[in-house]
């Protein structure tokens, strides 16, 4: 007991310290809350090195509907935000300003380790600027999940090119492997289904022939969306139930996303201009030269329609506020910037669905003040700096 009259965390009893680490439901925050002090860390187990659960260390092999003799695993990265400390010079001068970073991480296979990826790709971050911190303590920085990010792998790497976006549902750091559930969309859009345990996917077979965009986990449920904007529900025995009817009569767009921001479910509707007329000519001849299979279709817009459940109806969304949304290939994700201390809040930061060379690592971001569309070059993750007079957004590149 200190000299205020309270009694120290580490005093807390087992069992209410016990309830509280079993209701964290990320690795990260299990890490930090096990770092704490020696009766924390004796009060629940490391994240899967209990019971069957410890097989689920990603990754892990699952089958494949189109290939028995590759190996595939299911591989999870995390996108997070990492908060510098402060830091104290002793000298009684300015403390230099905290910074945040917007990064992806995944956990080595081998040993535990900490990988740095890039944001909107799976390459490994190899260079790191200076200012980048070299040593993660978990309990010095600030670090919270913004979402988790799936994908299926070849045994040599190689990310399947026939799954669009995959999904776990449920998935917690304690939950046993009987109820651990996938869901995947195929470049086709087809829906797929596996259970831990089934020897082959599950693939819905829709009379209607409908063709899904996206799929995503929204209070605890699987939400994918049609081409025509129709947004269903999908239960643990893989039946499918309409959550509303679709977000336009005419379909909209040309490409639907989900994303989860504030509690609140978005369709996220891009219109695409299906030519190559605002690339250089020579450039494009070139291309078709070396790549005659050469697919792009370049966003011209987009339409942001949110989920108003007391009304039971679509609505259009003319502004995101302070919000920005990250639709990359695997996951898409919602992040305030005011609390990134960033100011490009209310855009829309994407790559294009594209094989080209010249752009297939470009990122740009959609402002939906004047819907303009401006090229960043490639982002491997953002950097935001507070405690200044003025707040820096930078683009950082490995």
């Amino acid at each position: 007991m200190d000299r205020t009259g309270r009694r120290p965390w580490s005093d807390l009893p087992p069992e209410i310290l016990s309830m509280i680490g079993k209701r964290l439901d990320t690795r990260l925050n299990v890490l930090r809350f096990r770092s704490v002090c020696s009766s924390f860390r004796s009060s629940i187990p490391p994240p899967h090195h209990h019971d069957a659960a410890a097989a689920a260390r990603f990754p892990f092999r699952i089958p494949h509907s189109r290939s028995s003799s590759s190996s595939f695993f299911l591989c999870e990265s995390t996108v997070c935000v990492l908060e510098t400390p402060d830091e104290n010079s002793g000298s009684g001068a300015p403390s230099p300003p905290r910074s945040r970073w917007l990064v992806k991480i995944q956990e080595s296979s081998l040993g535990g380790d900490l990988q740095l990826l890039s944001l909107f790709s799976q390459r490994r971050i190899t260079y790191l600027p200076r200012n980048f911190p070299k040593v993660i303590d978990s309990l010095e920085f600030r670090i919270v999940e913004i979402c988790r990010e799936y994908r299926i792998e070849y045994s040599s790497s190689g990310i399947d090119p026939g799954i669009k976006k995959v999904v776990v549902s449920p998935y917690r750091v304690w939950t046993g492997l009987d109820g651990f559930e996938v869901y995947s969309v195929a470049e086709g859009g087809r829906l797929g289904y596996w259970k831990y345990g089934d020897e082959n996917w599950t693939y819905l077979d829709d009379q209607h022939g409908c063709s899904y965009d996206d799929i995503i986990v929204y209070e605890g449920k699987v939400c994918a969306v049609d081409w025509s904007g129709t947004v269903l529900l999908i239960d643990s025995s893989f039946r499918t139930k309409k959550l509303l009817p679709s977000i336009c009569r005419d379909g909209g767009g040309h490409c639907k996303h989900l994303v989860v921001s504030g509690g609140d479910l978005y369709v996220v509707d891009r219109y695409f201009s299906g030519n190559l007329e605002n690339l250089d000519k020579y450039k494009i001849d070139a291309y078709r030269h070396d790549f005659p299979n050469l697919s792009f279709k370049e966003t011209l817009d987009f339409r942001v329609y949110r989920l108003d459940r007391r009304c039971g109806k679509w609505v259009e969304v003319r502004s995101l506020g302070d919000m920005a949304f990250f639709l990359s290939k695997h996951c898409s994700y919602a992040i305030s910037m005011h609390e990134l201390g960033g100011c490009n809040g209310n855009c829309i930061y994407f790559t294009e669905n594209t094989n080209s060379p010249y752009l297939i690592n470009k990122v740009n971001v959609f402002n939906l003040d004047d819907r303009s569309i401006k090229l960043l070059g490639f982002c491997d993750f953002l950097s935001f700096t507070r405690g200044l007079s003025k707040k820096v957004n930078t683009i950082l590149s490995g």
